[in-house]
């Protein structure tokens, strides 16, 4: 996977003089390759910032449901992983497992 890079983003025109940039997230967040590459560079990398935005990027546009059914991690709790609110070691554990396995099958 190529690295990121912002001027590689094209401009969407919407209005005379007014531009958006296409948000190709939901395309990140199914590519499992680079998913486990971010979180685990976050990891690496110590970026407790980076792995918390990551982690509820991915929790934004997947089924919350099924994701605390499959983790044992409470509905409640997955939310507020979403939200961006700190977790603890054992969730994050749970969740990611979690995910792994979703992104093998």
């Amino acid at each position: 996977m190529a690295k990121f890079n912002i001027d590689s983003l094209a401009p969407i025109k919407v209005k005379k003089g007014k531009t958006l940039f296409k948000n190709d997230s939901v395309e990140f967040f199914k590519d499992s390759k680079a998913l486990a590459e971010a979180l685990s560079h976050a990891i690496l990398e110590g970026d407790k910032k980076a792995f918390h935005d990551i982690i509820s990027g991915y929790l934004s546009v997947i089924n919350k449901e099924e994701l605390a059914r499959r983790s044992k991690v409470p509905i409640a709790t997955i939310r507020r992983m979403a939200a961006g609110a700190n977790f603890n070691i054992d969730n994050m554990l749970k969740v990611t497992s979690a995910i792994s396995k979703e992104l093998a099958a």
